[in-house]
């Protein structure tokens, strides 16, 4: 049906009455409708989801890679401290044996 075909030529290709047939037409349009706005609907609430939970992902992450760093840091100060002590101990051991 690509719109050119008369009433005439309709009526003979189609057994069905256009009484019977032209309300189901209708109502099978109606129904692709409703699904396809209620699809749009779901793709539009997926597509908000997807973008807020893409959003706390990267909050998430920048915080993990903050902490992974101040982690890092504290390790490096700790282990400085603690060739500092033990070089504070050394000096004060070879000053006792003076």
């Amino acid at each position: 049906m690509d719109g050119t075909r008369t009433m005439t030529e309709i009526r003979n290709t189609f057994r069905t009455p256009l009484r019977i047939l032209v309300p189901k037409l209708l109502q099978s349009r109606d129904d692709w409708k409703a699904k396809s706005d209620t699809r749009k609907a779901e793709l539009r609430s997926a597509k908000v989801t997807i973008r807020d939970l893409t959003a706390s992902r990267e909050l998430w992450r920048q915080r993990a890679e903050t902490h992974a760093d101040d982690n890092r840091q504290l390790r490096e100060q700790l282990q400085q401290a603690e060739r500092q002590r033990d070089a504070a101990l050394a000096a004060n051991e070879a000053a006792e044996k003076k």
